[in-house]
């Protein structure tokens, strides 16, 4: 029992894990050959492992395994929305993948969830909604610096052309047709 009076996690210590030819295990595991394959090659190498250790250890093998490919397909859909998008908000699809993992790991975790410290999961959420504000504040900024950078430009201009209307006129719509392709862009 922890100090807060929760039971202790034990992590799982495989036998497989104290393999020197561990990375051999990994492969013929991931090639799909036979429990009693893999021990036989083992024992090749000098070492012991039985059936039942290779079980356990292939059933975490298999959750790394699938965990790994779920994270690649994520990545791979964030590629296609940044490749699509090319002034996507890095932050903002990163802090959104982060929290669909924390509300997957929530709402799948049933026995487990008692165990996650409720703080932990508030600073969490409150974290990524610091950032989300902060990134906004951030959009909000760059949008006022754009109009203002805008607005001198067109002042300086009538300036510089008051003397020559028809190019000022022309001027004039190119800045504002700068101004709104730049704010559209960042969307």
């Amino acid at each position: 029992m922890t100090k807060a009076g929760r039971p202790r996690k034990h992590r799982k210590h495989f036998k497989v894990e104290q393999l020197k030819c561990r990375a051999m295990v990994d492969r013929m595991l991931s090639d799909g050959y036979t429990y009693e394959d893999i021990v036989a090659a083992v024992q090749a190498k000098g070492e012991s492992i039985t059936a039942a250790s290779l079980s356990r250890y292939h059933g975490s093998f298999e959750r790394i395994a699938e965990r790994i490919t779920k994270t690649r397909e994520q990545m791979k859909v964030l590629v296609e929305a940044v490749r699509d998008k090319p002034n996507t908000d890095l932050a903002q699809v990163a802090n959104e993948l982060m929290m669909q993992s924390l509300i997957e790991r929530i709402s799948t975790a049933q026995d487990e969830f008692s165990e996650i410290p409720l703080d932990k999961v508030g600073r969490l959420v409150a974290s990524l909604e610091r950032s989300a504000t902060a990134r906004e504040k951030l959009k909000y900024e760059y949008d006022k610096g754009i109009t203002a950078a805008s607005e001198a430009f067109k002042q300086r201009m009538q300036e510089e052309l008051k003397n020559h209307p028809d190019l000022l006129l022309r001027m004039l719509e190119v800045a504002e047709e700068v101004q709104t392709q730049l704010l559209e862009e960042k969307k």
